[in-house]
């Protein structure tokens, strides 16, 4: 559904927004120019190490703060909170619906329609290796850029539709940067390599694999914009390790020769993502 066809709950978006403006800031811990970030960046340093690899690049360093109070960026993810609601119930809130399951398989085979056949997560299994295995090494890293900046979720500022029930602990999870479309990005970023003449589709579905979050409701729009930084950054480090990239070539070998065997994704599922692509939130 196009956002611009909601125009008759601008009224309640308008109301939802000036709610969101007024609530409870990021507090002073959520800057790492306040007191207290020495502390966390050092757990920050030790988490990204915890894992197999060379160290990953300090998202303090290349990551701007999420936005403070009264400013623009801070009222556009407030607007686009609010107005993305109404989307609830349509094929885009559905595709957010599955797009929220992150495992490893599933996010292999969200991307069958940007490669052009099916990617079945269980003839692929180095692929999905390799992006379990990318989990485990980013997972630490972007949990602690997280805690750096403690960023308040979305729906704990006002009590609206969310896509998927809210676990217990999720309120507790800080929003900033999106460990979600981190993953999905990264993704992104491997079927382009394996599929270099695919990559401008395989990199739009990146970007409404992030963008779900947003139609969620349960992460800011620049958390995700973010996180396609965050993806981009960390991916070019891994890059330049020598066990990444055989790794990377045993996923290529295994995807050229599943290719020529596959059919194509329904079409039906395939044109509910180009819709999604042609209407971002925001």
């Amino acid at each position: 559904m196009r956002l611009d066809r909601c125009a008759m709950a601008g009224g309640l978006a308008a109301s939802v927004m000036m709610t969101l403006l007024t609530a409870v800031s990021v507090d002073a811990r959520a800057h790492p120019h306040h007191h207290g970030t020495g502390a966390v960046h050092h757990h920050a340093t030790q988490a990204a190490e915890t894992s197999a690899g060379p160290p990953l690049p300090d998202g303090q360093v290349f990551l701007p703060p999420p936005p403070g109070p009264d400013t623009a960026q801070r009222a556009a993810d407030a607007s686009i909170f609010a107005a993305t609601r109404v989307l609830e119930g349509t094929p885009r809130w559905k595709l957010a619906q599955a797009d929220n399951r992150d495992t490893p398989a599933h996010m292999v085979s969200a991307f069958s329609c940007a490669a052009g056949f099916t990617l079945p997560p269980d003839r692929l299994p180095e692929l999905v290796g390799l992006v379990t295995r990318i989990e485990h090494r980013l997972t630490p890293a972007v949990h602690a850029q997280k805690t750096l900046w403690n960023r308040p979720r979305p729906f704990t500022e006002a009590e609206l539709p969310t896509c998927i029930p809210l676990r217990a602990n999720l309120k507790q999870d800080p929003s900033y940067p999106s460990l979600h479309a981190t993953l999905g990005w990264v993704t992104g970023l491997i079927l382009s390599d394996i599929l270099p003449d695919r990559t401008a589709w395989i990199m739009q579905r990146a970007r409404v694999f992030g963008e779900s979050r947003v139609v969620c409701g349960v992460q800011w729009q620049s958390d995700v914009m973010a996180a396609w930084l965050n993806g981009g950054v960390l991916y070019s480090a891994m890059e330049q390790d020598e066990g990444f990239r055989q790794e990377m070539d045993a996923a290529r070998a295994e995807v050229t020769a599943l290719h020529p065997t596959m059919a194509a994704p329904p079409a039906a599922e395939c044109a509910i993502e180009a819709d999604a692509a042609a209407h971002p939130p925001q």
